[in-house]
């Protein structure tokens, strides 16, 4: 069977536009935000791009249609690693302007190259657009929530597949040129067009259960529970849940959040040396002070058996320093007068979305090392992650 090129085009549109009508719809009856809304640009923007290169097709003259046809297959895929990185908690105060500066290039190259172009005019600039955007997705979609869920495979596949695409057909475009055989039997307009069906019917079924996941957690039909212990401090998956929302929040408006760890990770050494019952204590102390020294809207919970975590939003990074030095004194001093036969060794940590960025993994991690540095160092009783 041969297949005309206006045929293919007509079936490429065809699909990605009901696949997106139906995904751009879904995101307006669900109200939703954040990663959701994302996507469906990505999918307005691939619309967008097969009506101008249907338009092109029927004409047979290219020009605005094309220019403007690639800058939208661009932004398109760079919608997809914003809605990623958005899903992810990241901040997409950066990566929006790499998207847009992309789209903005392969415009300028495809006006540049002007009708003497023809159907490849910016096409090299596209095609590595394309591959890059799509390899950032691809990786972004492996990591954090995104790489905790089964449901984003899908999409990694998805993205992954158009990266190497798009190397590959970069590759052969620049080796042998657009018109020799080889280049439009497997890296033609074609073999494009069904390639990309193929990505958008997956594509749209891996976002949609994505989206689907979130909307379970928002709702009353199948909430979270969350476990508070009788000292007051959550248990380690309630605070990874609250945190994982509080950064997620606070990346959609640039706005500052801290985590403090203070560790105590000679708790088993006090028991062996001294008993179990200064160790217990001391623990108790450890716990109930670290909940009463943190800020009220403070989130307090475990960090694994030694660990205790809190979460707070400063108004700078002095003010989140100058809260842990407090949490750090008191708690000394609550050691130093319970009559004990030891004092702990007590670690002391911060991370902050300045210098760590919004990422909730990221920054537990971070505050935790500090805190290690911190038990060992005997010159700084608090340490920054990251400061010079």
């Amino acid at each position: 069977m041969v297949f005309d090129m206006f045929s293919i085009s007509l079936c490429t549109a065809v699909v990605v536009i009901v696949a997106g009508v139906q995904f751009v719809l879904d995101t307006v009856l669900r109200r939703d935000t954040g990663a959701g809304r994302i996507w469906s640009l990505a999918f307005i923007a691939a619309i967008l791009t097969t009506l101008c290169y249907l338009a092109w097709v029927a004409s047979d003259q290219a020009g605005i249609a094309i220019a403007l046809g690639n800058a939208a297959f661009v932004v398109g895929t760079g919608c997809l690693w914003l809605g990623s990185r958005s899903y992810n908690g990241r901040s997409l105060s950066v990566s929006a302007w790499i998207v847009a500066g992309a789209a903005a290039a392969v415009l300028v190259a495809s006006l540049v190259d002007g009708p003497n172009g023809g159907a490849w005019a910016g096409a090299l600039v596209m095609f590595i657009a394309l591959a890059v955007l799509a390899g950032l997705g691809a990786v972004e979609s492996r990591r954090s929530a995104m790489g905790r869920s089964a449901s984003t495979v899908a999409l990694t596949l998805v993205l992954g597949v158009q990266c190497a695409y798009y190397v590959a057909r970069s590759v052969v475009f620049v080796t042998v040129g657009p018109a020799d055989p080889f280049f439009l039997t497997w890296f033609g307009t074609i073999t494009t067009s069904f390639l990309t069906i193929i990505l958008t019917i997956v594509a749209v079924v891996s976002m949609s259960v994505l989206r689907s996941g979130q909307a379970r957690l928002r709702g009353r039909g199948d909430s979270t529970t969350l476990l508070l212990d009788a000292d007051g401090l959550y248990d380690d998956d309630s605070f990874t849940k609250l945190f994982g929302d509080l950064t997620q929040r606070a990346a959609a408006f640039s706005e500052r959040i801290a985590v403090i760890s203070v560790r105590l990770d000679d708790l088993p050494q006090i028991a062996t040396a001294f008993g179990t019952v200064d160790a217990q204590d001391i623990a108790h102390a450890w716990r109930v002070g670290s909940r009463r020294y943190a800020p009220t809207s403070a989130i307090v919970g475990y960090a694994g058996a030694s660990g205790i975590v809190i979460a707070l939003q400063p108004s700078s990074i002095g003010d989140a320093r100058r809260v842990a030095s407090r949490i750090h004194r008191r708690l000394l001093d609550d050691f130093g007068s319970m009559g004990t036969s030891v004092v702990p060794v007590l670690g002391v940590g911060i991370a902050v979305s300045d210098i760590a960025g919004y990422d909730s993994e990221a920054l537990f991690t971070a505050a935790n090392d500090a805190a290690v540095r911190s038990a060992s160092s005997p010159d700084a009783s608090v340490m920054i992650a990251g400061a010079v």
